[in-house]
C-alpha cells in the first residue's frame, strides 16, 4: 500500500534531530499493526519529545490511511490538490470484488455522487479501477472520508 502525497508527513528537524532517531522511529512506525500500538508509540513521542507538530500528527494518521485504505482493496492513495484518488486492486479476478467490502464502497460511491466518483483508467499496467473524492484537503479528512465508506 503506498501513499503519494503532497502533505508534509514525517518528524521535522527541529522536533527530532538526530537522523539516526528519526529513521529508527519510522522504521518502528512502519512496523505497527494495531491502534494501540500507535498510541503507546504517539505517548512515548509526546513524553520524549513534547506534543506533535502537525506533520508528526499527518504522519501517525498516514499509517492509519493506509490500514483503512488496503481493507477497502486500495493499493495505492494519491492525496494532491485536495483530491483523493485510490487505485483499486489491480487484479480483476481477485476475491476482493465480490465481498461485502467492495460492495460497500459501491453504496457509497451511488449515495455520495457529489463528492466521489469512480472510473475505469487505462494506465501503463493496464485497464485500473480508480475512486476519486473531492475536497479532501488534510490527512485527517481523508481518513475520515475512508472511515465512512
Amino acid at each position: 500500500m503506498q501513499i503519494d502525497t503532497d502533505f508534509e508527513i514525517l518528524f521535522p528537524d527541529d522536533y527530532i534531530s538526530s537522523i539516526a532517531e528519526r529513521l529508527s522511529l519510522y522504521k518502528e512506525l512502519s512496523e505497527f499493526e494495531t491502534e494501540e500500538e500507535i498510541q503507546i508509540f504517539e505517548k512515548k513521542l509526546i513524553d520524549r519529545f513534547g506534543e506533535l507538530p502537525v506533520e508528526a500528527a499527518d504522519l501517525l494518521d498516514s499509517v492509519r490511511l493506509k490500514w483503512v485504505a488496503r481493507t477497502l482493496g486500495l493499493e495505492r492513495v494519491i492525496l494532491k490538490q485536495k483530491r483523493m484518488i485510490g487505485y483499486f486492486l489491480s487484479d480483476q479476478q481477485s476475491d476482493f470484488y465480490q465481498s461485502p467490502f467492495f460492495s460497500k464502497v459501491l453504496k457509497y460511491v451511488q449515495s455520495h455522487g457529489q463528492s466521489c466518483v469512480m472510473k475505469e483508467k487505462q494506465t501503463k499496467k493496464g485497464l485500473r479501477l480508480l475512486i476519486t473524492f473531492i475536497r479532501i484537503d488534510s490527512i485527517q479528512k481523508a481518513l475520515l472520508t475512508l472511515h465512512s465508506i
